[in-house]
């Protein structure tokens, strides 16, 4: 159901996030646009995270809200797809308690979502994500923007390589109401909720892509995701010794597939349910076979070395 309040509903999942807590929120209460609200729903945390977050809705009734769970919900995935599921308004924004956002990002990210509404319709399921600034726990910059840094294929929102390979980063990503109403449990088989959203946009909606960092993306050493540039040697030998994290990346993009197959099977394609189904059915396959699917589909992850990586490990 729709809310009769704000626009954009910001969502920001906690736990044990005090340390950089504050400075989140501050960056969300500087944006340009106003016609938002701030849901923080904390995890169980152990340190002061949730007296932080009880200050600023003190300090901004009826604009920032803290909810508590008084049980873990097991990860951050989880979190953000709980909080997805009691969203109302027409457009949520998923937030992380590390980084910092920059002043526009909200005015932004609402701009190319309100062009794409133009364009599809506003029922359409529609995602819209951006780059990032990847920087240290100082928020000293380290890498201007992410996708050159990790050479990812943004623009690319083809099926085949949306199911392959992840490039959402969920704390830049706006959902509209159209996308948000799809996403509905059991979310046993998500690998994440950025990738479950973004393969049903792609779909069966529309991806847009802002070419410009909107989020000072602190990498500190203890974040659940984090961003290495994959230009460096360094990254590249650490991906093709990591068998064990390579085939279980693997392994949970297929079964994400075959989750999103039997959730949407009554709204694809014929083509994209034989793409769908082709790609979940990988594990099932003997090794040449496997490889003759992927050629045969295209689906091919971004750079030589990680589909070196699904060449020596699928």
């Amino acid at each position: 159901m729709r809310s009769a309040g704000p626009a954009v509903e910001i969502l920001l999942a906690t736990h044990d996030g005090e340390r950089f807590l504050a400075a989140q929120v501050e960056s969300v209460l500087r944006q340009t646009s106003t016609d938002w609200s701030l849901i923080i729903r904390d995890d169980c945390s152990r340190d002061g995270t949730v007296d932080v977050a009880r200050r600023y809705a003190t300090a901004y009734p009826g604009r920032v809200r803290v909810q508590e769970r008084s049980t873990p919900s097991g990860s951050a995935k989880a979190s953000f797809l709980e909080l997805l599921g009691d969203s109302t308004a027409p457009y949520v924004m998923f937030c992380d308690q590390d980084d910092v956002w920059l002043d526009d990002k909200v005015e932004v990210t609402l701009a190319a979502m309100s062009d794409l509404e133009r364009r599809h319709g506003a029922q359409t399921p529609i995602l819209v994500h951006t780059d990032l600034t990847v920087t240290d726990a100082d928020l000293t910059v380290t890498a201007p923007s992410m996708a050159v840094a990790q050479q990812l294929a943004v623009h690319d929102t083809r099926l085949p390589r949306v199911l392959t390979q992840n490039v959402v980063t969920g704390c830049t990503v706006m959902a509209n109401r159209g996308l948000v109403d799809l996403v509905r449990p059991p979310f046993d088989d998500v690998a994440m909720h950025d990738w479950w959203l973004a393969t049903i946009a792609t779909a069966l909606g529309a991806v847009g892509y802002v070419d410009r960092p909107t989020v000072l993306y602190r990498q500190h050493g203890e974040n659940t995701v984090g961003a290495r540039p994959s230009r460096s040697l360094r990254y590249r030998l650490d991906r093709l010794l990591d068998k064990e994290g390579v085939t279980a990346s693997l392994a949970a993009s297929y079964v994400q597939a075959a989750a999103f197959g039997a959730a949407f099977s009554d709204r694809l394609s014929p083509e994209q349910a034989r793409l769908v189904a082709e790609f979940a059915s990988i594990p099932r396959l003997g090794k040449l076979a496997r490889l003759r699917t992927i050629a045969r589909n295209g689906f091919w992850k971004s750079t030589a070395a990680r589909r070196l990586g699904q060449v020596l490990y699928v």
